[in-house]
């Protein structure tokens, strides 16, 4: 399995780390998401391929920032 971590700013509560969740966990290959709103980080894990843009995309959608 592999992963992709990603620094995410804006995530303030738990409501924010389950939206994230969510939104995130729909995108193929995901199979899962751990966001840590303390931590700024969002860890996804996946197989095969996996659209990172895809990911940055669905987070900044939610209103969050991507910082690579």
């Amino acid at each position: 399995m592999e992963e992709l971590k990603l620094k995410v700013g804006g995530m303030h509560c738990g409501s924010c780390e389950a939206l994230v969740k969510d939104d995130v966990g729909e995108i193929a290959g995901v199979k899962s998401v751990e966001a840590s709103h303390k931590d700024g980080l969002v860890t996804v894990k996946y197989e095969g391929r996996l659209d990172a843009e895809k990911v940055r995309k669905a987070i900044k959608a939610l209103g969050y920032t991507v910082k690579d």
